[in-house]
């Protein structure tokens, strides 16, 4: 099966570039403080602080992406599994999220009392009380 793409990586990306581009703008402030300041080798001294302003969003960045992906993706995903078991018939496979209170166990339980409706009305037509 093929792996598809995840709007976690989507997200990771524009986190990422923004990053990129916050680290750019602090090379741009330093720069022109320097120049300002009459410090020489402004532009090295603007591309080390691009540098390391990178390197310190990065792990934001990073902790951000892994929040992300164990409070929203992870939900979803056990979700989406239940839901494709149920689309093959199998009635009897139960949806098990983490008690959080947020939407995601919300759309889990909502998804769960569908599955057990279907299951009772199957097993209703079956004994042909439908």
């Amino acid at each position: 099966m093929e792996k598809k793409k995840s709007v976690l990586d989507k997200i990771f990306i524009i986190v990422l570039g923004g990053s990129f581009i916050g680290a750019i703008l602090v090379g741009v402030l330093v720069y022109f403080m320097l120049v300002m300041s009459g410090v020489k080798d402004a532009l090295i001294k603007s591309v080390i602080s691009i540098v390391i302003a990178q390197v310190l969003f990065l792990f934001p960045v990073f902790m951000i992406r892994k929040l992300i992906e164990d409070n929203i993706v992870k939900k979803l995903r056990i979700v989406t599994d239940a839901m494709h078991e149920i689309s093959m018939g199998n009635l009897d496979f139960e949806i098990h999220v983490e008690k959080t209170g947020d939407e995601l166990e919300e759309l889990a339980d909502s998804f769960e009392r569908m599955r057990i409706s279907m299951k009772a009305i199957v097993e209703k037509l079956e004994k042909g009380e439908l």
